[in-house]
C-alpha cells in the first residue's frame, strides 16, 4: 500500500475540531482491505470516515479524520500516528506522522473570600485566582482604594496558575481608624493583571471598628455615674470592665494557598514531593519554604510550596526535565537539595511524565545552642539531666538528645542542642521523682537560668474502681501535676478493682483520671504534701451510652425496604427505615456503648450498599451522632438515545447493539416514537453502543454506565447507504425498456431469488440501493421480466455508504 497524509500540521484550538485527509493506494495485484486507526488521542476524540476501506488493484480512496478536542486539553503540540493495516497481508502495514498543534487559549476568573471582612487595624482577604483555560497563566495581584487612605500587601505578589488549577493571593489591607462613632466601610477593588488577559476585577468590602465603639463609651459613663453612689460598686464595675475588655483588632487566618503547578503542563504531569525533617530528631519542619527551579534559571522558580505540620512538601503538575530545590526558613538557613549552599553544587532532580518522585526524608541540621541551668538537690551525686523528644521518657532509646551529670554545685550544661525545637529537660536522682520541663528553642537562641528542684518520691495514691455490677478490673488510672505523669491498671485478679500509684512526688497537686470503655471518664484532685505522703481515693464509674441517628434516602426521596446494619464491639443490630409519615426516611440506634466505634451499612433491594464508620464518645460530647444521612443509587439504570439518518432525520428499524463484551443487547429503532431506542435494567459498566443499518458504516460509541449519575441521551447519526448504478447501452432506451435483476452471484446461474428488479429509464439507466456492503452482486439485463437467459452481465462490489457506479453493460436485442 502507499498513503499520504495532509497536512503535516493540524492546528486545533481546544473545544474545536481539527480535519486531515489520508490518501490510500492499494497497489498489490488483488483486491484488498484496509483499516484506518489514529493512536496519540482517545478514541473518542476521533471520527475516522470510513474506518475501512475496499480497493481494487492500483485504486486510491481517501479517508477523513475528525479531531474534536474538549474544551480543557491544555495547550502543547504532539505528534500523532495514522496507521493503515492490510488485511491481505496482516503483516503488512502503513504509518504516517503528523503534527497536532493545540492552540493555547487563556481564560482567568477570581473571587473573593471572604468578601466582607469586619476588623480593627486590618483585614486579610484571600483573592482566589482560577485558570479554566488550557494553558498556565501568571497573573500579579493588584487593589485599589477609592479613598486612597489603605495600603496594600500582597503573599504572593504573582502566582502561576495551571490549567483547571486556583491559587490564593492574600492582600492584606490596612489603615487608621477613627477613635469614636460608627463602624466604617470601606470597598476596595481587588483584581489581577494576568499576562496576555484583560484585567479580572471584583469588590472586597472592610467594615473597619473605631477604636472605642459606642457601648463602651455609654458604659465609661454608667461607671462614672455609678462612682458617685458607692466605692464598693464602682471598684466591682472597673474589675468587670477591665475583665471585659478584648482586643478590637482581628486579623483573619491566611488562606492556605492550593498546591503549585508546574511550569509545563503535560497530560500526563509528573511530581515530586519529600519531607524536611531535623537531623538529629527527624522532626518534620512545618512552615518551611520549598522552591522548585529549572537548571537554566535559579533566580525565578517554576513553583513554590511550604511544608506542613509534618514536614512535607509536594509539587504537582510538573513536565518532564531536570529540577533544582532550595529550602528556606521555619529556623534554618536556606540551603539547595544535597545540603549545599550553592545550586552548583545542588543534586539535580529528574522528573519523568506521569511518575511521581519522592525524595523521602530531607534531613537539615538545625543551628546548635546550650541549655544550661541548675538543680536544687542537696547532693548532686547521681544526678542526671537529660534533653529527650516529647513524649518519650525511655532514657535508653533513641529519643534521648543529650545526656550530662550535674555537677557538684548542682549546675549543668547541655551543649550542641539542635535548635529550633520542642523538647523535654528530664532530671532524675536516686531517691527522688523524675522531674519534666517543657523546652521550647528558638532559632539560634540560648536557654539558660533553667532552676529545677526535686521532690522527694515517697507520695503514694491507692485506692478502688467499681462499676455497675460491683470492683471494675482492666480500668486505666493516670496521675498528673502538669509536669509528670504515672500510669497503672487497676487488677483483674486477687483485690479485683484495686490500684497502686507510687513514687510520686511530694508536695504535689495530682489530677487522677480513670478511664474504661462502656464507662464516662471520672477524674479526681488528690494534694499530697510531707506530712501525707499517701491518700485513698474509691470511684464509682457511670455507665457511657450513645446513639446514632440520620436519615436513608433512595434518590434523595424515601423509599420502602431500605435498612441500616449496625456492628461493632459487641453489638449486631438491624433496623428498617420509615418509610412513610412526617419521619419518613429515619432511622436511629440507641443505648449503644460508648465510647465505641461503630460500622452503619446501608442498603436496599436494587440499590448500591452504602458503608458509614461512626466514633461516639460521650467524653468528647460526642455520645449523640446525629444527622447521618445518606442517598442510596439504583443498582441498575436506562440506557437511551435516537438514531439519524444522514440529513438528520431519524431513522426507522435500525439496529442498535449494547455490548460489554461478554453479552450483547440489541433492539430495532422505533417508528413511534421514530429513531428512539431504550435499554433498561442496565448494570453499571463501559459498553459499546453500535448503530447499523444495511449498506452504512456502522456508528459505535463508548458509553460509560454509573449507577450514581444518569446516563446521557444518545444521538447516533448514520452515513448514506450503498447502493449501484449503471448504464446499459446497445439499444434506444427512448422507444423502449429493458430489465434488470440483481442478484448474489451464487443465486445468477439459477435465475432465481432476484435481490431487486428494476426498468431502465428512459436515459438507459438504472438504479439499486439499500444494499448490503460490502458485497459482490451480478448485474443482469434482461429482454423482458420473464426472460429467462440474460442479454449481458456485470459483477460489481458496493462500498458502505457509497453508490458506486456500475462501467456500461453492452446488449444486443433478439
Amino acid at each position: 500500500m502507499r498513503t499520504l497524509a495532509w497536512p503535516e500540521i493540524v492546528e486545533v484550538s481546544p473545544g474545536d475540531s481539527g480535519f486531515l485527509s489520508i490518501a490510500v493506494t492499494n497497489t498489490s495485484s488483488v483486491i484488498d482491505a484496509f483499516e484506518v486507526q489514529v493512536f496519540g488521542l482517545d478514541p473518542e476524540w476521533v471520527e475516522v470516515e470510513p474506518a475501512r476501506l475496499s480497493l481494487f488493484p492500483g485504486e486510491t480512496a481517501n479517508v477523513a479524520i475528525e479531531l474534536k478536542l474538549p474544551e480543557d486539553y491544555p495547550a502543547s503540540r504532539r505528534t500523532l500516528s495514522v496507521n493503515v493495516t492490510s488485511d491481505d497481508q496482516p503483516n503488512s502495514f502503513a504509518l504516517t506522522q503528523v503534527a497536532l498543534d493545540i492552540r493555547p487559549r487563556t481564560k482567568t476568573s477570581i473571587t473573593v473570600d471572604p468578601t466582607v471582612i469586619t476588623a480593627g487595624r486590618s483585614a486579610t482577604f484571600g483573592l482566589v485566582v482560577s485558570n479554566t483555560g488550557n494553558a498556565p497563566v501568571r497573573a500579579t495581584g493588584f487593589a485599589v482604594d477609592p479613598e486612597d487612605l489603605a495600603e496594600f500587601t500582597f503573599e504572593p505578589a504573582t502566582v502561576v496558575v495551571a490549567p483547571g488549577r486556583e491559587q490564593v493571593i492574600e492582600i492584606t489591607a490596612q489603615g487608621g481608624r477613627n477613635w469614636f462613632g460608627q463602624h466604617r466601610a470601606r470597598t476596595f477593588t481587588l483584581g489581577v493583571e494576568p499576562h496576555g488577559e484583560d484585567v479580572v476585577t471584583a469588590m472586597g468590602t472592610f467594615v473597619q471598628r473605631p477604636r472605642i465603639s459606642r457601648w463602651m463609651l455609654s458604659l465609661l459613663g454608667l461607671l462614672t455615674a455609678a462612682a458617685v453612689f458607692a466605692f464598693v460598686l464602682s471598684r466591682t464595675f472597673d474589675r468587670v470592665v477591665n475583665e471585659a475588655r478584648v482586643s478590637t483588632e482581628v486579623i483573619d487566618a491566611a488562606l492556605q494557598s492550593n498546591q503549585a503547578g508546574g511550569a509545563v503542563v503535560p497530560t500526563d504531569p509528573g511530581s515530586v514531593k519529600g519531607q524536611l525533617v531535623t537531623l538529629t530528631t527527624r522532626q518534620g519542619l512545618s512552615g518551611a519554604q520549598a522552591e522548585l527551579f529549572v537548571v537554566d534559571d535559579t533566580t525565578n522558580p517554576v513553583a513554590s510550596a511550604a511544608t506542613d505540620a509534618e514536614g512535607v512538601f509536594n509539587f504537582d503538575g510538573l513536565g518532564a526535565g531536570t529540577y533544582l530545590l532550595r529550602l528556606s526558613g521555619s529556623g534554618v538557613d536556606s540551603i539547595w537539595y544535597g545540603n549545599v549552599q550553592s545550586p552548583a553544587d545542588s543534586t539535580e532532580i529528574e522528573v519523568e511524565l506521569d511518575e511521581p518522585r519522592d525524595l523521602g526524608l530531607i534531613q537539615i541540621g538545625g543551628i546548635p545552642v546550650q541549655i544550661s541551668g541548675t538543680i536544687d538537690v542537696g547532693d548532686a551525686t547521681g544526678v542526671t539531666v537529660s534533653v529527650v523528644v516529647p513524649g518519650q521518657l525511655n532514657p535508653d532509646g533513641s529519643s534521648v538528645i543529650a545526656t550530662v551529670p550535674v555537677g557538684a554545685d548542682g549546675s549543668f550544661v547541655l551543649p550542641d542542642i539542635p535548635s529550633p525545637g520542642v523538647f523535654q529537660l528530664v532530671v532524675e536522682a536516686p531517691g527522688f521523682a523524675p522531674e519534666v520541663r517543657d523546652v521550647v528553642l528558638a532559632p539560634g537562641e540560648e536557654l539558660s537560668g533553667v532552676e529545677i528542684t526535686l521532690r522527694p518520691g515517697n507520695g503514694l495514691i491507692e485506692g478502688t474502681v467499681s462499676g455497675v455490677f460491683g470492683p471494675e478490673g482492666g480500668a486505666t488510672v493516670t496521675a498528673t501535676d502538669g509536669s509528670n505523669q504515672i500510669e497503672t491498671v487497676t487488677l483483674t485478679e486477687g483485690a479485683i478493682g484495686t490500684f497502686t500509684l507510687r513514687d510520686l512526688a511530694t508536695p504535689g497537686q495530682y489530677t487522677v483520671t480513670i478511664s474504661k470503655n462502656g464507662y464516662t471518664r471520672e477524674a479526681r484532685v488528690v494534694a499530697l504534701d510531707p506530712n501525707q505522703t499517701g491518700a485513698t481515693i474509691d470511684v464509682r464509674l457511670v455507665p457511657a451510652t450513645g446513639s446514632i441517628e440520620g436519615r436513608a434516602l433512595v434518590n434523595g426521596i424515601p423509599a420502602r425496604g431500605v435498612s441500616v446494619a449496625i456492628s461493632g464491639g459487641e453489638v449486631n443490630r438491624v433496623t428498617g427505615v420509615i418509610s412513610q409519615g412526617p419521619r419518613a426516611g429515619t432511622y436511629g440506634f440507641f443505648g449503644l456503648p460508648a465510647p465505641g466505634t461503630y460500622t452503619l451499612t446501608f442498603s436496599g433491594t436494587g440499590t448500591i450498599p452504602q458503608v458509614r464508620v461512626i466514633d461516639i464518645d460521650p467524653n468528647t460530647g460526642t455520645g449523640s451522632a446525629t444527622g447521618i444521612d445518606v442517598s442510596l443509587s439504583p443498582e441498575r439504570t436506562t440506557v437511551s438515545g435516537v438514531v439519524r439518518d444522514v440529513d438528520g432525520s431519524p431513522a426507522t428499524q435500525a439496529t442498535i447493539t449494547l455490548s460489554n463484551g461478554a453479552d450483547d443487547l440489541t433492539f430495532l429503532t422505533a417508528n413511534d416514537p421514530a429513531g428512539q431506542f431504550q435499554f433498561s435494567n442496565v448494570a453499571p459498566g463501559a459498553y459499546t453502543l453500535t448503530a447499523r443499518r444495511t449498506g452504512t458504516v456502522e456508528v459505535t460509541r463508548l458509553v460509560n454506565v454509573s449507577a450514581t449519575n444518569p446516563t446521557p441521551v444518545q444521538d447516533l447519526q448514520l452515513g448514506a447507504q450503498a447502493g449501484l448504478t449503471g448504464l446499459v447501452t446497445g439499444f434506444d432506451p427512448t422507444a423502449r425498456s429493458v430489465v434488470v435483476k440483481l442478484f448474489l452471484p451464487q443465486d445468477l446461474a439459477l435465475g432465481t431469488n432476484p435481490i431487486a428488479i428494476t426498468d431502465t429509464d428512459a436515459n438507459g439507466r438504472y438504479t439499486f440501493m439499500s444494499l448490503d456492503a460490502p458485497q459482490a452482486y451480478a448485474v443482469a439485463v434482461f429482454d423482458t421480466r420473464v426472460t429467462p437467459n440474460p442479454l449481458n452481465v456485470a459483477v460489481f462490489s458496493t462500498q458502505p455508504g457509497v453508490t458506486a457506479a456500475v462501467s456500461p453493460i453492452p446488449i444486443v436485442l433478439p
